[in-house]
């Protein structure tokens, strides 16, 4: 878990000394029940290294790379896994009232309880791990001003290619282009709002998110999750540490909620 860890902070760092416009690192722990004994530790967690490099005026390139560690404490049987989740490449349209991003994942998470840990630790990024999936992702965020209060609409859609397990890069490619030719894949729908009050450079507020398995053919209720977060955030002029606090709407999860930590640097 230490090694994982300072390759993040080595790669967060890393770009400060190349090209890149931002640099955001974030942390959220998970707490779930499994209705047995066994508790998850203290460090399971996923991780996500945002970095972002200008392109052309409004445009950047973005890449992501998720990490996650879990670790059940107190059972009969001890586990412990971790993995790489499935990094992100895209390009992100971006000004002070319009924000559009696509990306495409790359499959590389495996199958474990690390990979369950990040995919229930963000509801917004479950494709960050899961596996042997080429997710196809496009978003659209907006921003609306009301003095010191702004609100943050947006929606987007996730379109999942299921891909073999056992092929090298180039291969799951070609055959992630055969199927999106042909549709073939997972539809997701996501959808969401935030609202921030500001009171000088200590920023809160909230989020409401939600997503439905569109291509699910189940109705509303069964293809749809939704939860609430806080947060708080301090914007400083080249530096925004925040935290953040979630719980989800659907009491059949076994999810209990969410805590995050993040920071961001811009150049």
């Amino acid at each position: 878990m230490k090694k994982c860890l300072r390759s993040l902070v080595a790669l967060w760092a890393l770009p400060a000394l190349v090209w890149a416009q931002s640099v955001k690192i974030e942390a959220l722990r998970p707490q779930f029940d499994f209705g047995a004994k066994a508790e998850p530790s203290t460090l399971t967690s996923a991780w996500f290294v945002t970095v972002a490099f200008p392109v052309l005026g409004d445009l950047n390139l973005v890449g992501q790379l998720p990490f996650a560690f879990g670790k059940l404490e107190g059972g009969t049987v001890p586990v412990t896994d971790e993995t790489l989740g499935n990094p992100a490449v895209g390009l992100r349209f971006q000004n002070e009232r319009l924000n559009i991003d696509v990306s495409l994942r790359l499959p590389l998470a495996k199958t474990g309880f690390a990979g369950f840990v990040g995919s229930i630790a963000d509801l917004d990024r479950q494709e960050a791990f899961i596996p042997n999936v080429v997710p196809l992702t496009g978003m659209i965020r907006t921003k609306i001003d009301v003095s010191k209060f702004n609100l943050q609409p947006y929606g987007g859609v996730s379109f999942n290619i299921k891909t073999s397990s056992e092929q090298n890069a180039f291969d799951v490619l070609k055959e992630a282009y055969s199927k999106l030719r042909l549709n073939d894949g997972e539809l997701h729908v996501l959808y969401g709002a935030e609202g921030w009050l500001e009171i000088q450079k200590l920023h809160v507020g909230a989020n409401f998110s939600g997503r439905v398995w569109a291509s699910s053919g189940g109705n509303f209720g069964e293809s749809s999750i939704h939860q609430i977060a806080f947060r708080a955030k301090l914007v400083f002029e080249h530096f925004v540490p925040g935290a953040l606090f979630k719980l989800p709407f659907d009491t059949d999860l076994i999810l209990d909620n969410v805590i995050g930590l993040n920071a961001e640097i811009t150049f």
